[in-house]
């Protein structure tokens, strides 16, 4: 999804039974699956070049590669993989176009790992949790100029030259639309504070993904001095944020999965001990029981005792709420409702120029920071955000009369949506002035089962993401933690949670479609009943 769009970053999940299916990768599914979201599942573009780079270089039926948009993120899983698997022997690629300082060449360049097949599952946990993934609009640009270009490797089975001229594609630099994304995103998400100072564009750095953004904050607070190398993720956490955390080398890091306010008082006795921490992790609000955390309260902590916060409001959007007064990093997937249309992937980074973390942060992410947002997706991201604004407040109202709804029938149990929960007294001190409660809620059903019936039979698009301009729905848990299921739900996760992101549809039409489907969960009820 969407339909017809062969850069589309999600797909249909139509029925309760299809997350079994993906999970199980049965041979009927696969050979019919048109997309997938890209951090889960090679693009079929990026698969044509894997192929073709597999040829070109001549690897074994035991070998296979990934192919990266730069040679730091190859060099990265290379050294996972050597670590997990010192036996084992691993290589570096790099393509290019041969002595071209041209700036479409340079974009055209990837960087490839090559691999033991036996090592690919441990490989595409890396690509899911990181996001570094070349790009679908990139691999296709690169396959086309692929017999035009020489690899370079220290391993000399490797070079190879190029065997046609080089035609030029016309790739544009994507330069104005680059600055244009950077200045939306610099004017939303400054503070309506007036003794705030304004974010500018040098402070905003954008991303290929939303992964990628938070992966580069997470690598790029990582302190030299041990006794400080602590990270806390603070509420449940994006599935992927918390591997990332474990994978990126802090010496530990705590998890407070509940975000209430007693794990904040056991935080806080903990440093009045001593303990020091780096950096903490939190999402406004929570992903999918919508909870927020209490950012002032945090905030007035990390001043006492010097510790990062950095918050994903992803969910909310800066449009909604104004988190820069508590946070020192400010992290968004543009990939989500900035984006909208669900065909292109991106992430950004904002570092808070009223921090007094300001300049250490700074210089620590420009340290790693390469410009990896290929030119034509951010020409497509920049033209799918122009109309940012009006659908989060069309989706903000959309959200909540169904969640009021919803809310309101015997059949639910509970709603998840900021304004609905109790920790909506911490949202409410973020919120703009004109801001809503964003475009997700969750719901849980007194009957899983009705959950099932209610998910199969509610006539919207199902499937992975959010913030899309249509309505999209998700038995998140099933999906995002397929494999630890029982761990979900001891952590306080419910197994049959319905997660949906709101679009911009007319109102009645969605109220319709969400009373159709429970009129179904109803008529499954009577005639179990009866029977």
């Amino acid at each position: 999804m969407p339909l017809h769009d062969k850069h589309a970053v999600s797909v249909s999940m139509p029925t309760w039974d299809s997350i079994w299916i993906w999970r199980e990768r049965q041979s009927w599914a696969m050979d019919v699956l048109q997309s997938c979201y890209p951090r889960f599942y090679l693009h079929q573009t990026v698969q044509n070049l894997t192929d073709a780079v597999s040829a070109r270089l001549s690897l074994s039926d035991q070998t296979t590669c990934l192919i990266f948009p730069s040679s730091d993120a190859s060099r990265r899983l290379i050294a996972t993989l050597a670590a997990k698997y010192p036996d084992q022997s691993f290589c570096s690629v790099q393509f290019s176009l041969p002595e071209s300082k041209d700036i479409e060449a340079q974009w055209l360049a990837f960087s490839v790992a090559i691999l033991p097949q036996s090592c690919l599952s441990s490989a595409m946990d890396f690509w899911a949790i990181f996001g570094d993934g070349i790009s679908s609009r990139h691999a296709e640009c690169s396959l086309v100029a692929l017999p035009s270009m020489t690899s370079h490797s220290n391993n000399t089975r490797f070079e190879t030259s190029p065997f046609l001229k080089f035609i030029s594609q016309r790739i544009p630099p994507g330069i104005v639309e680059k600055r244009s994304i950077k200045q939306l995103i610099s004017h939303f998400v400054t503070s309506e504070k007036p003794d705030h100072r304004p974010v500018t564009t040098n402070d905003v750095f954008l991303y290929p993904k939303g992964m990628c953004a938070i992966a580069a904050v997470i690598r790029a607070l990582i302190p030299t001095d041990s006794t400080n190398s602590e990270a806390v993720l603070y509420g449940w956490p994006y599935a992927e944020t918390l591997h990332c955390v474990e994978a990126s080398g802090y010496n530990r890091y705590t998890w407070l999965s509940q975000s209430n306010e007693e794990e904040l008082n056991n935080l806080e006795a903990s440093l009045q001990a001593g303990n020091k921490i780096r950096v903490l992790f939190c999402e406004l609000p929570s992903n999918p029981q919508l909870k927020s955390p209490n950012l002032p309260r945090i905030h007035a902590l990390a001043r006492r005792y010097g510790f990062i916060i950095a918050c994903d409001e992803t969910i909310a959007s800066f449009v909604n709420v104004d988190v820069l007064p508590y946070a020192d990093v400010v992290i968004t997937s543009l990939t989500k409702i900035f984006s909208g249309v669900c065909n292109v992937m991106g992430g950004s980074v904002v570092v808070n120029p009223n921090s007094p973390h300001y300049h250490e942060i700074h210089s620590a992410v420009t340290s790693i920071y390469e410009d990896l947002l290929f030119p034509l997706d951010a020409i497509v991201l920049a033209n799918n955000a122009t109309n940012f604004e009006q659908r989060v407040h069309q989706s903000n109202s959309n959200a909540l009369t169904m969640a009021t709804l919803l809310e309101a029938h015997p059949l639910v149990d509970k709603v998840y949506y900021p304004s609905m929960v109790p920790s909506r007294v911490f949202y409410d001190q973020v919120k703009r002035r004109n801001g809503g409660y964003g475009c997700m809620f969750s719901i849980i059903f007194h009957d899983p089962d009705d959950a099932i019936v209610f998910y199969d039979t509610l006539d919207v698009s199902k499937g992975p993401s959010l913030g899309t301009d249509f309505t999209l729905a998700i038995p998140y848990t099933q999906l995002a933690h397929l494999d630890e299921l029982d761990w979900a739900e001891k952590n306080g996760l419910e197994k049959h949670i319905v997660r949906i992101s709101a679009g911009v549809e007319k109102e009645k039409e969605l109220v319709d479609r969400v009373q159709s489907a429970l009129r179904e969960v109803e008529g499954k009820r009577k005639t179990f009943c009866r029977g």
